[in-house]
């Protein structure tokens, strides 16, 4: 190790979480050191806040001369909520103060009462995001549910008058306090929002753990008030702002959340936010002294106060990326309730399917589908399965149990399913499933009803363009080398046709006309009687573990060349068009600029991106732009786990994965998992069906 190395500039903190808290050396910008021993001139220390066990390092920094900074979540702060992943998406810096603390000054408020930071672009961003946030009802937890429970929507329209917000805080948050407020506040508040409001329904927020008894909220929810309506419901806090006029609060960051959806907001405390001239404010900060608009409020809070780490990755990057994870997390729905049904998993799925079912599942049981007629679904149950598997056996199910299909992503693994690899994507999806074109699925939904944005365009476009530099498909098997197709064609022009899995679901659903690989050469080369025709057999099919061989006779007829070990990519960039029945091939020729036509009806026709011989689809016929078919595709519909450890990853962060496996690797060989897939396969189905 060099010197400069050794001298490396650290953080020093007595604390455990900080010390190992995920993504903090990027956030903090340092190497995080866990004791305050050895201490040089270059270190600073850290702590949480204002939180009382910090005096000591705190006093440790003044005597060494050390500079001392405090942190905080930022305003963006989880994917979901830290008690379920600990991965955090932000932090805030603060080297004077903190923004909670209104006794002392912070580096917010001095950055808020300067102009010589303010400039067009940074507004620009801060409209640009605020309009997202309200879009997709983000917030600093982003666990709840984006619509309001049916139950608590119910409750609201049958008030027909007016109505306001008051958000309740748990006894002994620390942000009352140091807000300039106390506990005698919130029942002040309460009066006030009824005088105020002599005709309007008062919602009081309060937190889920109060209710559920371990923690303690400032109001008596077992009272009955006139006009007051207690909701201690897990939501997305835009989702309730939006239903009303006018938001109470004494510290809450929802009173922030309230000014981003256009409310009137009145603070009892004195929040960061407060005493810019946004908000109704019952107490005077003099420290404040400039008047700000709320793009300005935000840039300061959201852009420039806060520090942004990608969970998945562990790279700082800016808000907007952190924006992009979010709001792809918010636009499709998930399973949600006490317990999934699992039914007709094998024991090796079993050991992964879980991952995927996401923070909305409290518990998985796994069934036989012979005993979904038995089994006693309890009220908040909701099914999984694999695709279309069991459907007669779902059918006996009850009719308010909701039913979640499941089946292998884009982006699945280095290897085969068949062999046993473990999948890294899957897709869940509770209206059909991508590969059936006889009903809508929730990808072809979105695709449908989605206008992209700008972000979402470039997200996708970037995603793209990653997948092709690091020579990605879907397997990332097969030997790779220079292919001469063209060569061998002398001017014609060159066609893959892509093997299928006979049998396989994507074809009973997806292809009603073609369903062998023998018929589709026998099609493509009618179709193009002076074409070269390149046959790639289905790598399942070649080793062994799934049907799909082609006579040799129509072989002979309609291929000019059969090519079997070579890596999929290779075969794609040495190739003019690809003619398909459904396989993914397709896709992946798209993504290259390769012509596809399709003789069935797979995820991507029917949006103008191939020619179909089938002609469009009614449901379809919108004109979807590749990098947004990407977007929608890879970054909302699929769903990504990293092995061995489990956690959710993003799309961007798998492809970059599966680049280096593959590289270290260095091909896949599988030839003792492909004789042990088969067996636990067969075993699997003798006994789940």
């Amino acid at each position: 190790m060099s010197g400069e190395q050794k001298r490396a500039p650290r953080a020093l903190t007595t604390s455990n979480g900080i010390a190992n808290g995920p993504g903090m050396t990027a956030l903090l910008g340092r190497p995080v050191k866990r004791g305050l021993k050895g201490a040089r001139e270059e270190d600073v220390v850290v702590g949480w806040g204002q939180k009382e066990n910090t005096e000591a390092a705190r006093m440790f920094a003044k005597k060494q001369g050390l500079e001392y900074w405090r942190l905080e979540d930022g305003f963006l702060g989880y994917l979901n909520h830290p008690s379920r992943d600990k991965r955090r998406l932000s932090l805030v810096v603060d080297k004077s103060g903190i923004y909670y603390d209104a006794h002392t000054p912070s580096d917010l408020e001095a950055l808020l009462n300067r102009d010589d930071w303010i400039t067009p672009e940074l507004i620009v961003r801060a409209r640009a995001a605020m309009a997202r946030i309200r879009r997709w009802r983000i917030s600093k937890y982003n666990h709840a549910p984006f619509d309001l429970s049916p139950a608590l929507e119910e409750k609201l329209a049958a008030f027909k008058g007016p109505k306001v917000l008051l958000v309740d805080q748990t006894l002994g948050d620390k942000s009352i306090m140091h807000g300039m407020a106390s506990d005698a506040m919130f029942g002040e508040m309460l009066e006030t929002a009824l005088e105020e409001n002599p005709t309007a329904l008062v919602i009081v927020k309060i937190h889920p753990d109060v209710l559920a008894g371990t923690k303690k909220g400032h109001f008596d929810v077992e009272r009955t008030y006139d006009r007051v309506l207690f909701v201690a419901d897990d939501v997305a806090p835009i989702a309730l702002i939006e239903r009303v006029d006018h938001v109470y609060v004494v510290t809450s960051q929802m009173g922030l959340e309230g000014l981003i959806a256009g409310k009137k907001v009145s603070c009892f405390g004195l929040p960061f936010y407060a005493g810019w001239g946004l908000t109704h404010d019952r107490q005077l900060c003099e420290a404040r002294i400039a008047n700000r608009t709320l793009e300005e409020l935000f840039a300061a809070a959201f852009i420039l106060y806060s520090r942004y780490v990608d969970p998945f990755s562990g790279e700082r990057v800016e808000m907007e990326r952190i924006l992009d994870l979010l709001v792809a997390e918010r636009q499709m729905q998930r399973p949600r309730g006490k317990r999934a049904v699992a039914v007709g998993f094998s024991f090796w799925k079993r050991k992964f399917v879980a991952r995927f079912f996401g923070e909305g599942v409290e518990q998985v049981v796994y069934i036989k589908p012979a005993d979904v007629a038995k089994f006693s679904f309890g009220a908040d149950d909701c099914i999984v399965t694999w695709g279309r598997k069991f459907d007669s056996q779902l059918a006996d199910a009850p009719g308010h149990i909701p039913v979640w299909r499941m089946e292998d992503g884009f982006l699945r693994s280095v290897g085969l399913g068949s062999d046993l690899r473990r999948p890294a994507s899957l897709v869940l999806d509770r209206r059909g499933i991508y590969y059936d074109a006889t009903r809508a699925s929730d990808l072809e939904h979105f695709l449908a009803s989605h206008t992209f944005d700008e972000y979402e365009l470039a997200r996708g476009a970037a995603l793209r363009r990653a997948i092709l530099e690091a020579r990605v498909s879907k397997y990332n098997v097969g030997e790779r080398g220079g292919l001469d197709f063209r060569a061998k064609a002398e001017g014609r022009a060159v066609i893959l046709v892509p093997g299928q899995v006979e049998g396989d679901a994507s074809l009973a659903y997806g292809s009603p006309d073609i369903k062998t690989n023998a018929a589709l050469l026998e099609a493509v080369r009618a179709e193009n009687p002076t074409a070269y025709i390149v046959f790639k057999p289905h790598p399942d099919v070649v080793s062994g573990n799934r049907e799909g061989a082609v006579d040799k006779l129509v072989l002979d007829h309609c291929a000019d060349e059969i090519i079997v070990t070579a890596d999929i990519i290779d075969c794609l960039e040495a190739v003019d068009e690809v003619h398909t029945m459904t396989s993914l091939t397709g896709f992946e020729a798209l993504l290259r600029g390769v012509r596809v036509t399709t003789y069935g009806m797979p995820f991507y026709a029917g949006w103008g991106l191939s020619k179909d011989q089938r002609g469009t689809m009614p449901r379809r016929g919108k004109q979807v732009p590749l990098d947004g078919m990407v977007y929608g595709l890879l970054c909302v519909y699929g769903r990504y786990v990293r092995w061995p450890d489990g956690c959710s990853v993003s799309p961007e962060a798998l492809v970059e994965a599966i680049r280096a496996e593959a590289q270290q690797e260095g091909g896949v060989k599988p030839s003792k998992l492909r004789s042990m897939g088969r067996k636990v396969r067969y075993l699997g189905e003798a006994l789940f069906g």
